[in-house]
């Protein structure tokens, strides 16, 4: 494509709205300051609020933002893009798909070849080639930063381009300083290039893994928000005597 330029998308990104460290004004100031990234896809888990926010904040910061949900299924993630209601958790992967392309979303399977993430091999039984099949997936998660097993990506780059599917890479951040650290190459600039060329199958998965204090942070916010919390008690001037 002489004369086309290439532009990057983070399409797998956290907010505080679910296990993400930063809150949706923290994120975007980051990443129109210290990214090169024109995209960007708020990705919580089984919940769009802020993806929403996001979106209506983008303007303010010159950044474009994809709604989308990381919805946890009965057999591993799926990246839920360009979507505008929640989609509910725990139905089968197709079903998952089905409600996705019903609001004229993109869904892709995140991480799906890691065996440590939640995916699909992590499920037992392991999908058969007619399962994968059988999902209707538009893309793979071709690249994934918080990968911790080192075959994963390119076993899902080798899947994707057998069942024809679009590559996609994302950060997996839950902390904005690996923002950008995995993304999604693609000719154009807006997000409407940007599904164009997922459609197209053009897109490429690029960039490494998360540094060390990408995991470290991970693993504080995690222990963070699985401790159990002392139960609040009223401030005691709010009931005199």
């Amino acid at each position: 494509m002489v004369g086309v330029v290439w532009n990057k998308a983070d399409l797998h990104v956290h907010s505080s709205y679910s296990d993400g460290s930063h809150d949706i004004h923290e994120i975007l100031t980051h990443v129109v300051t210290n990214t090169p990234l024109k995209v960007i896809a708020i990705t919580d888990h089984d919940s769009i609020a802020g993806a929403l926010e996001a979106q209506r904040l983008a303007p303010h910061y010159q950044i474009e933002v994809v709604v989308g949900e990381e919805v946890s299924t009965q057999r591993g993630h799926l990246l839920a893009l360009f979507i505008n209601k929640l989609i509910p958790a725990g139905l089968s992967i197709p079903e998952t798909v089905k409600r996705i392309h019903a609001q004229g979303g993109l869904a892709v399977l995140a991480h799906p070849l890691d065996r440590l993430c939640n995916s699909p091999m992590r499920h037992w039984p392991r999908p058969t080639w007619e399962d994968w099949l059988s999902f209707g997936l538009d893309g793979l998660e071709a690249l994934n930063s918080s990968q911790l097993d080192p075959r994963a990506s390119s076993r899902a780059r080798a899947y994707a381009h057998t069942l024809g599917l679009a590559l996609t890479g994302g950060s997996d951040a839950h902390h904005k300083g690996v923002i950008g650290m995995g993304h999604t190459l693609y000719p154009g600039t807006t997000t409407a290039d940007l599904r164009h060329s997922l459609e197209q199958k053009t897109s490429l998965a690029v960039g490494g893994r998360w540094n060390a204090r990408g995991y470290l942070h991970w693993l504080a916010s995690s222990l963070f928000l699985h401790a159990p919390q002392p139960p609040l008690r009223p401030a005691p001037w709010l009931y005199p005597g």
